[in-house]
This record gives structure tokens, C-alpha cells and sequence, in this order.
């Protein structure tokens, strides 16, 4: 007979039974040596599966098997980064006494968090650089706290037809005394910080995302591609041309929210006291401020269908255009040749391919979505040429030499910077009155670990291990 080697383990004894068996405690939280909790949560004294068939299992677990073995440890550590991550608590929550006591967690270090923290970032970019396509848009903007400026950079590609927008970074652009906020500090931020951490050029990029402010026209100029994104900052400008009065002692979000509650206000105040009614406007006054009101509605109700993730280019322009229809005077902030556009020419062409007229673009609109084209391959006509008369060959053979053009991304490019917004109101609460002392890089670890979830899992944690 031929002996056979048995395989060396790679989890000892105790690995596989820290797994599986948990020691039990009692009221005093004093552990009981004669009973352990299995993980269905079976008190038993002895295990009854032997240590062969673990091993079996695991090794078919890590050769196909739905379900991978992750060691104790890692899933130790996973638990503990999700729960800080997620729930947005101080890095040192782990060496929290009252938090290990009330928790099945091992006990780990801050250190051993921040470590496993920046391997699974590191993990994470390197996921995000393989999956980015050869052409990708960019979306950013800034957000001052504490007199530190930082400015969040995000990806914008499709995966299978869906937007996907990644963190990138998360970085201050002022770390020298010759450092500043021009267009030209972030153009140069990001031809740096794109090749280093994810293996593209800033020349990839084929559009911009963010608000229309003179440093962003300027980087979207220098970079040579369209800024989109102005759709919000038109319709608030469009909202502030019907503003019946501004004070600095008030701060309502806008215009109809201001005459809303004026209105909901007004039928509990008494008519009778003399001293509120002189502040009142006068009932003529109340009734164009009834007729504003109305109007306010249509603003407002695209207001909030501007912050709808499946919102395109195509039904901005439409509810822009039925705007304008209502109130002439909106096409100075709403039109699509206004000045807070910056790329008129993309906007329109975006707006012609979207409604399937991409037949009837301009020389303008052709060249500046260049970079958007995907040529289609011809169909294979099997037609015999023999059987076609002398005009239907001509017609065929030119048929063949035109380009069959299509676009791509088009439809999933963010009209509006909202992303961004969001984001920065999970920065601020992160950041909160309690945790000023956070480094920026420690800052920027957390907020890209939790806004890229997605991407990582307990085996990401056990790769970096």
C-alpha cells in the first residue's frame, strides 16, 4: 500500500474551534469553562464535528464553494471597521471598555483599526483603477471647515449602463505658503493625483460635473472639456429673479419656502392688533404675493426633481423649456444659450442625441462629442449583388462607407452636482463638534471607505492580511 501524505493545515486547532465555538459567560459576565456557544447559538460541552471535516469543508469552501472560510481574526477586524465606518463613531471606540464589554467582538487596538483601515483603502483603489473605463467624467467640489479647505474629487463612468461614481479624494489643495485655490492648483492636483493612485491621465477625462463658478469654468477650459452641472445654480437664480423682498436677519432655503410660510402664518395672526398688521403687506400686496405663489410651485417642484438620481440632460431641458413657456423672462437664467452655461454646444448636442436626433447635429455639436463616439459595426448584409439593380449597388455601397455613429454615456452624465452635496452633509456630521481633531488624511480614510462600500468586504479584509 502507497501512504499518502495527509495536506498541512493552514488554520491550527485553534483557529477552527475560536471559530466555530464561542466560550459562554453568565449574569457576572464571567466566563463558564464547561460550555461553549457554537455559532447557531447551541450550547454544547463537546464538538461533535471532527477536525478533518472542517478541514474538508474549508478546503472545498476555497475551491469553488458559494461560501469562502474567512479566519476569526479578519472577521473580527471587518466587524469592527464596519461598525465605526458605518456608524460614523471615533476611531478609538474600539478601545472603548463599555463598548467590549457589550459586544462579541475580540478585543483590538486603535492601531490595529487604522492599519487594517489603510490596507483595505489602498485595496479599494486598486479595485476602482481596474474597474474605470479608457474615458471617464470627473465630478468635484470644495467644502471649508475649521478654516481647512478640502476639495472631493468623484469618478463618473458607466458599469453595464449604470452611473457609478466613486470617491477618488478627499484632500486640502493648500499644504504650502505658495499653495492657493485656482483653477490652475487643481488642474495640477489632479494630474497628479489621478496617475499616482489609480493609473490614468487627467487627458482621459471627457467631462466635468460641478457648479458654475469662475474656478471651475477655468479648469473645465484648461482641461478642455464641457463643465456640466448648472442646472441647479439656474434654477435657484431663476427663483431669485421673483424675490419679493431680502432679508439678512432670515435665511429660508429660497424664495417659495419664505412665501409658504408667510401664507401658512397668516390666517393665525390677529387682524385686529394694530402693531402686527403695519408690518403686514397690504391685501393687494397679498394677492400678487397669491399669484407669485403659484407661480413658485412649477419652480419649486423642479427644484426638487433636479436632486432625483435618474435625472438626464434631456429632462432638464425639457423642464427648463416649460419654464420659460410660463414665464418668458426665465430664459435669461434658464435658456440654453444663457450665460451660466459654459459649454452651450455640449448641452444642446447631449439634448438632440437624447431625443434620437443625432442625424440633425451641427458641426459644433459633432466636434465637441467627439470623444463620445462609439462606432457601431455593420450589419452583415448577405444580399446577393447580382440580384440588385445598378442604382440599389450605389445606394449599398454607400450605405457601407458612411460611419454608423453612435454615443455613448450620454445619458447617464449627472446634470447637476448633488453627489457632491450629499456627500459634504456626511463630512460635516463625521467631522462634528467633538472630532476637530482629525487629520485631514485620517478625514479623508473614513469618508472613502464609507462612501465606497461597495467595494470592500470581509475577504477584502482578509486579502491584506
Amino acid at each position: 500500500m502507497v501512504r499518502a501524505n495527509r495536506p498541512a493545515s493552514a488554520f491550527t486547532n485553534a483557529e477552527i474551534s475560536g471559530f466555530y465555538f464561542r466560550p459562554c459567560r453568565d449574569e457576572y459576565d464571567e466566563v463558564v469553562f464547561e460550555y461553549f456557544r457554537t455559532r447557531t447559538a447551541r450550547p454544547s460541552k463537546f464538538i461533535k464535528e471532527p477536525v478533518s471535516a472542517v478541514d474538508a469543508r474549508r478546503n472545498n469552501g476555497r475551491h469553488g464553494s458559494l461560501m469562502n472560510f474567512v479566519r476569526h481574526s479578519t472577521i473580527n477586524l471587518y466587524g469592527w471597521m464596519e461598525w465605526i465606518v458605518q456608524s460614523n463613531l471615533p476611531l478609538a471606540f474600539c478601545e472603548s471598555r463599555t463598548a467590549r464589554r457589550y459586544t462579541n467582538l475580540d478585543p483590538i487596538s486603535m492601531e490595529t483599526l487604522r492599519a487594517g483601515m489603510e490596507g483595505v483603502t489602498r485595496e479599494v483603489e486598486r479595485k476602482i483603477a481596474a474597474e474605470l473605463p479608457a474615458r471617464f467624467g470627473v465630478m468635484f467640489d470644495g467644502w471649508t471647515h475649521a478654516s481647512e479647505h478640502y476639495v472631493a474629487w468623484f469618478a463618473c463612468y458607466e458599469v453595464n449602463g449604470v452611473l457609478v461614481t466613486p470617491l477618488l479624494a478627499m484632500a486640502p489643495l493648500i499644504n504650502e505658503p505658495d499653495d492657493n485655490l485656482s483653477a490652475r492648483s487643481h488642474y495640477e492636483f489632479l494630474a497628479t493625483m489621478l496617475p499616482r493612485d489609480y493609473g490614468v491621465q487627467i487627458d482621459q477625462c471627457r467631462f466635468v460635473v460641478g457648479d458654475n463658478c469662475s474656478v471651475n469654468r477655468s479648469l473645465a477650459t484648461l482641461m478642455r472639456v464641457p463643465l456640466v452641472g448648472s442646472g441647479t445654480g439656474a434654477d435657484d437664480q431663476a427663483e431669485d429673479a421673483h424675490s419679493v423682498y431680502k432679508t439678512a436677519t432670515t435665511r429660508w432655503s429660497s424664495t417659495f419656502d419664505m412665501v409658504k410660510r408667510y401664507f401658512e402664518l397668516l390666517e393665525f395672526l390677529d387682524a385686529d392688533d394694530d402693531d402686527i398688521m403695519e408690518l403686514l403687506p397690504s391685501p393687494a400686496s397679498n394677492k400678487r404675493l397669491r399669484a407669485l405663489f403659484k407661480e413658485l410651485k412649477d419652480v419649486e417642484s423642479v427644484a426638487k426633481a433636479l436632486q432625483g438620481r435618474d435625472t438626464d440632460l434631456l429632462d432638464v431641458r425639457q423642464w427648463f423649456d416649460e419654464l420659460i413657456a410660463l414665464k418668458p423672462k426665465f430664459a435669461t437664467y434658464l435658456g440654453p444659450q444663457a450665460e451660466i452655461v459654459h459649454s452651450p454646444d455640449f448641452e444642446s448636442g447631449c439634448v438632440r442625441v437624447l431625443r434620437g436626433l443625432q442625424d440633425r447635429l451641427t458641426r459644433a455639436e459633432e466636434a465637441v462629442l467627439g470623444p463620445f463616439v462609439r462606432l457601431a459595426e455593420h450589419t452583415d448584409e448577405d444580399s446577393d449583388d447580382d440580384v440588385l439593380s445598378f442604382v440599389e449597388r450605389l445606394r449599398k455601397r454607400r450605405r457601407l462607407a458612411e460611419p454608423n455613429v453612435s454615443y455613448e454615456q450620454l445619458k447617464t452624465i449627472p446634470p447637476t452636482s448633488n453627489v457632491m452635496e450629499r456627500f459634504f452633509s456626511v463630512a460635516r456630521v463625521t467631522f462634528g463638534q467633538q472630532r476637530h481633531g482629525l487629520l485631514p488624511a485620517t478625514l479623508e480614510m473614513i469618508l472613502f471607505l464609507r462612501e465606497n462600500r461597495c467595494y470592500w468586504d470581509s475577504s477584502t479584509v482578509d486579502s491584506i492580511n
